[in-house]
């Protein structure tokens, strides 16, 4: 049995879940109303079909298969939002960082825009770390909408990355005007990072407020 010290980084894993389903919540609402749309679009280009004084130009079949295909995406879209609520894989296995990043950040296009924040992403598809998706998504998400909320005038989070030795470094840059080191989100995202063996650190510089953060490549 786990005692109270090895239960605590476990603890604060799920507490920033939970921390983040609340923050993003606008977020994960807006990609369940896109499945949805695709679904309602179909349905009505099914029922101005079956109209007989007005034939579609669109063979029914054809139009089967589009209502088909978006209950489909939208099949896809709630298992993607249930493995970011409530993952179950948690053994680390390669993983396209980049690919990582740019799904987490067309999740955050609607939530970075209230804030007039642009999220840049300067990275190769070579670049590959060793670690547990439901954790890297967890880190990266929580740097993410930290860094929106540090910019309540708008700005740009810069992500660049390349590999170190037997590590793969990501840098998170941008202007923010103050450092709240001390918020929760920031202490859970280390926990996080300890537990699956990287590293992460944080500093001020010319270009502007850096995270580093280092994962293991195998």
């Amino acid at each position: 049995m786990n005692g109270p010290n090895n239960a605590w980084p476990w603890l604060m894993e799920d507490a920033l879940r939970g921390y983040l389903c609340r923050r993003c919540k606008r977020a994960y609402a807006h990609d369940m109303r896109n499945g949805l749309q695709g679904i309602q679009a179909g349905f009505d280009a099914l029922a101005r079909a079956a109209r007989p004084t007005k034939p579609s130009a669109v063979p029914l079949e054809q139009l089967t298969q589009f209502v088909q295909q978006a209950i489909t995406n939208h099949e896809r879209g709630l298992e993607h939002v249930l493995e970011s609520v409530a993952p179950e894989e948690f053994e680390p296995k390669p993983v396209k960082v980049r690919e990582l990043l740019a799904d987490l950040v067309r999740f955050l296009t609607t939530d970075a825009a209230r804030n007039r924040v642009r999220i840049k992403v300067d990275l190769g598809d070579d670049i590959v770390a060793h670690v547990a998706v439901a954790q890297l998504r967890l880190i990266v998400l929580g740097l993410l909408t930290h860094g929106i909320d540090a910019l309540p005038h708008g700005g740009d989070i810069t992500i660049t990355a390349e590999p170190i030795d037997d590590q793969v470094q990501i840098e998170f840059v941008d202007a923010r005007s103050s450092d709240d080191d001390d918020a929760f989100a920031v202490r859970a995202v280390d926990e996080v990072v300890a537990r699956s063996s990287s590293h992460i650190d944080r500093t001020r510089t010319e270009r502007g407020y850096r995270v580093r953060l280092r994962l293991p490549t195998k």
